[in-house]
């Protein structure tokens, strides 16, 4: 009788518990390819079909994103692959490409404002 009455206890408590069932595996993120660059100085990282308007200007260290990698990060969104290489560049951006400083020629100093002189 008494192994009836734990057979019947042991049963009892196993019979409440049911074991939760398993997770749903999780869902791929898109690949690591879905990211594009845009922007008007191309340092805009967007998911596709999703670019922003960008100002038209250019600095100097946005010519570090010409090597720079556009993919998706490890939160799941686009953005810029933070790498030793960008990271440097950000830090000492290369000079930005014009026109070479002219030298003022004697008795005709060279102009310091950034405003337009007065037409004759």
């Amino acid at each position: 009788m008494k192994s009836l009455a734990c057979l019947l206890l042991a049963l009892a408590a196993c019979a409440g518990s049911k074991s939760p069932a398993p997770a749903p595996p999780p869902t791929p993120g898109p690949s690591a390819g879905e990211c594009e660059v845009g922007g008007c100085s191309g340092t805009s990282c967007t998911e596709p079909g999703q670019q922003m308007m960008t100002t038209c200007e250019y600095k100097a260290e946005y010519a570090c994103y010409q090597s720079a990698s556009c993919e998706r990060q490890t939160d799941g969104k686009c953005g810029w692959t933070q790498s030793a290489d960008l990271v440097a560049c950000l830090a000492n951006p290369p000079p930005t490409a014009g026109p070479p400083p002219t030298q003022a020629a004697p008795g005709n100093p060279q102009q310091t404002s950034s405003i337009a002189p007065n037409p004759l």
